[in-house]
């Protein structure tokens, strides 16, 4: 009887220990970055920006100890800079474990009546010369993002709490930009910026191509890469 009260109260420190393991946060510092990628034979890449962040939802899938749920709301602007190596504001403590899905959501909305979403590149004409691209939105728009794990390419995504780990998010505009033609952007209006004929599009300016472009990020879904930190 002794016996087996004994392997009941171990049984039981052990099952604590699990449960209490799976409150135990881990690090996670996320970032947002523009993916590395030309369109139309190279004729087109973005490589700047920023973006507004209002809101980010976080909605993760856990093998062990429940699934981890959290939204943090900004009552101060959140303005980043595509491919800023820290944003204090976007570090979190999440729950460890193994999770078999990650899937976030960034709102983004004007403040100050500035454009929320901005996009700086370059098209190169079929005679060679370039001009400069600049993508303006201004209004409220979610962005759909599943996270992925870097080493295994796949959805599951190991945060446990030996290692803070490094997120990735990558919107990609050339993506949005594909449903244009290059003849498209040649024949936009160009204003001149700084002296320098300059391809902006915003819903004032090349109005069809900003609601051809918007209509296509808001069908896109975009990446997170988790990368572990030594």
């Amino acid at each position: 009887m002794g016996l087996k009260i004994f392997c009941v109260f171990i049984l039981g420190i052990f099952a604590c220990s699990k449960v209490n393991q799976w409150k135990q946060p881990t690090e996670v510092c996320f970032s947002i970055s523009l993916a590395e990628e030309t369109i139309m034979d190279g004729a087109l890449s973005f490589k700047k920006g920023q973006i507004t962040v209002e809101s980010f939802k976080f909605d993760g899938k856990r093998e062990e100890g429940g699934d981890v749920y959290f939204t943090k709301h900004y009552t101060e602007e959140l303005n980043t800079f595509f491919g800023a190596t820290k944003v204090s504001d976007l570090e979190f403590d999440v729950p460890q474990g193994m999770y078999t899905g990650i899937k976030l959501e960034i709102t983004s909305a004007v403040k100050n009546k500035k454009p929320n979403l901005v996009i700086n590149g370059f098209f190169k004409s079929k005679t060679g010369k370039s001009y400069p691209v600049c993508f303006e939105m201004a209004k409220m728009e979610t962005f759909s993002i599943v996270g992925e794990d870097l080493v295994e390419n796949d959805a599951q995504v190991d945060l446990f709490q030996v290692a803070k780990t490094k997120a990735t998010i990558l919107l990609n505009p050339t993506k949005w930009f594909s449903s244009l033609t290059r003849e498209a952007l040649e024949q936009a209006e160009k204003i001149s910026v700084e002296g320098i004929h300059t391809i902006l599009i915003n819903h004032t300016m090349n109005g069809q191509l900003y609601n051809d472009v918007v209509a296509s990020l808001e069908m896109d879904t975009a990446k997170a890469i988790f990368v572990k930190q030594s």
